[in-house]
């Protein structure tokens, strides 16, 4: 990333001299954000090595984009040379949207805070979805079909390049599962029907009643672990064929139940059609061992569930802080960032959109979030998908705007995200 020699020069004899400051130009009228910059690339980076499309645990992002690797820093040189407050809003009562530009030794970062009290009147924060699991929309699009909504982020990553579906667990308030797995993917943010705020582990529980050797394993993911089965139904959207295996043709079997009868049985799988009842997709020799005997005409029953009382939930890849404790490790691949924290003491969620892949802004790397996320105050906190998807949009002026500058120059279509909602006297 270039920088002028006198601007390095005159922070490094800053550095030298210790007199590091924090610099906070409060401009006359910052009320109101300015206009998003235009997506520009930094030039000629060192990057990270290419992620495993078929291991989302490589993945930095869902478009699995090498980042540029970070410069090391020695003990002592991870500071903040200057921050300036860009501008600091409230799109609603409970809610507080700050955006800041700071300079490190690692170059220039713009992030955005936004806080939100959940205890306030009116104030609710609630899972953003399109009409179908695998549906992607860009984040304004999405949260502008809720009543009052005042602001909203991308959420969990997704299979960007197939499905579409998110990879984990996505729960909205009213009791409606659009998507869950067993294992694997279930860092997850929770809230209880008492309001108690969750982070850590959040497990499927799934079944098919009275069939034990049959282990349900996915429910409307991108695609079923190889020896499960996942059920599907007309939340996914179009069925996704032979994607739901990764391309597997061999080992695999449909079972199409309609009114909990068994109606159809075969190693074909649907694509492209909608979903009538319920599929069981199996994937490997046993788990489509176990389905063969579920003939036509069998009774089935499903259940599916969260574990725990759950009244709403988003999974992301890595918890970056529990009990205030940084939990990540990684100082080398700097992107785009979204995260979500807790801080029970001031009763918050925090939402933190850190731009990058952009001249102005280089984005954060793990362990920069995680601490950013404590600085903040977050006991607990959460990485969301970022690079491109990372996105955060709310009330300004009387419509809904996007108030970062996505790293693509324009918002990502995503399957889901938090929103946050504002309904006076509600």
């Amino acid at each position: 990333m270039r920088r002028r020699l006198p601007e390095l020069l005159v922070l490094s004899l800053l550095a030298a001299a210790g007199a590091l400051v924090f610099v906070d130009d409060d401009p006359a009228d910052h009320s109101e954000p300015p206009a998003a910059e235009h997506a520009t690339a930094p030039t000629g980076p060192r990057t990270g090595p290419a992620p495993d499309p078929d291991d989302p645990r490589t993945w930095q992002t869902s478009d699995q984009v090498p980042g540029e690797i970070a410069a090391p820093l020695e003990p002592g040189q991870r500071v903040v040379l200057s921050r300036t407050k860009r501008f600091s809003y409230e799109p609603a009562p409970g809610v507080t949207i700050t955006g800041w530009d700071s300079r490190t030794r690692r170059g220039p970062v713009r992030y955005f805070v936004t806080r939100v009290k959940w205890r306030a009147p009116g104030i609710s924060v609630d899972y953003a979805h399109g009409k179908r699991t695998r549906s992607r929309q860009p984040v304004t699009e999405m949260i502008s079909t809720t009543p009052k909504v005042v602001a909203g982020i991308n959420g969990d990553f997704f299979d960007i390049y197939d499905t579409g579906a998110p990879l984990g667990v996505g729960r909205e308030r009213g009791g409606i599962l659009w998507n869950a797995i067993d294992e694997g993917w279930n860092n997850a943010i929770s809230v209880n029907t008492a309001g108690r705020w969750h982070v850590g582990e959040l497990p499927m529980v799934a079944e098919v009643v009275d069939r034990p050797r049959i282990v349900v394993t996915n429910y409307n993911s991108p695609r079923v672990k190889i020896g499960g089965t996942g059920i599907y139904d007309w939340r996914f959207g179009r069925a996704a064929g032979y994607g739901w295996t990764d391309g597997q043709r061999r080992q695999v079997r449909c079972v199409k139940i309609v009114d909990g009868r068994v109606v159809a049985n075969s190693t074909a799988l649907p694509s492209r059609t909608g979903i009538d009842g319920k599929l069981l997709i199996a994937r490997g020799d046993q788990a489509e061992d176990r389905l063969q005997a579920l003939t036509v005409g069998t009774r089935v029953r499903l259940r599916h569930r969260l574990d725990g009382d759950v009244a709403m939930a988003i999974t992301g890849n890595a918890l970056l802080v529990k009990k205030r404790q940084l939990l990540v490790s990684d100082d080398g691949e700097m992107h785009p960032r979204t995260a979500v924290g807790v801080d029970r003491d001031s009763k918050e969620l925090i939402f933190l959109v850190v731009d990058g892949r952009q001249d102005f802004s280089r984005g954060y790397t793990m362990v920069e979030l995680g601490k950013m996320m404590l600085r903040l105050g977050a006991e607990d906190a959460l990485n969301l998908d970022g690079g491109g998807s990372t996105t955060l949009a709310a009330m300004r002026k009387g419509s809904l705007k996007v108030i970062n500058s996505p790293s693509d120059g324009v918002q990502r279509s995503v399957p889901n995200g938090l929103e946050v909602v504002y309904k006076p006297g509600g």
